[in-house]
């Protein structure tokens, strides 16, 4: 079953972000890519991001499990797929926003389809990420083996893949 949102808003056409406990996870769900919406996408992180609390961590899914949606999407971003910011400027920018909170942390799942296209890019992953300190990333096939790790339960027994590291 899958988990219901609190709340979602379109903040583009091909693209919803979803509210799940009590607004501590938020999920955007890319059912268009395009570089417009792509870019709508890396400013609404960063405006959630401005305003999280930082006494929280920030924890979020980025949802393209629309069969097709990853391949789109990485080509889009250059393959930077494990990315918080969703663009590389995005990127710099939250970057930034955890440089400035040293003991702020983030965890972000990509959650990708069971197609060739998904378990591909879920792949591609592992050898293609860079990570900040503070800002950890594993990838999923499920949402709530998803939402479980990003709230600390089953953390370490979703039946997913590990922690991408970049040691």
């Amino acid at each position: 079953m899958v988990p219901l949102p609190d709340s979602s808003e379109v903040l583009a056409k091909g693209l919803v972000r979803e509210w799940f406990h009590d607004r501590r996870v938020v999920l955007y769900k890319l059912t268009v890519a395009t570089p417009e919406i792509i870019a709508v996408w890396a400013e609404a992180v960063q405006d959630c991001l401005r305003t999280w609390p930082r006494t929280s961590p920030y924890l979020a899914i980025h949802d393209l499990s629309q069969p097709g949606i990853s391949l789109q999407y990485a080509a889009l971003v250059n393959f930077d797929m494990m990315n918080i910011g969703v663009t590389l400027e995005g990127r710099m920018a939250c970057d930034d926003l955890f440089d400035a909170e040293p003991l702020w942390s983030a965890r972000v799942a990509v959650q990708f389809n069971l197609s060739l296209s998904g378990q591909t890019n879920r792949t591609l992953m592992s050898y293609l990420n860079r990570d900040h300190p503070s800002i950890k990333y594993k990838t999923f096939y499920h949402r709530g083996k998803a939402l479980r790790w990003l709230m600390n339960l089953d953390a370490t027994e979703t039946g997913e893949s590990q922690t991408v590291n970049s040691d």
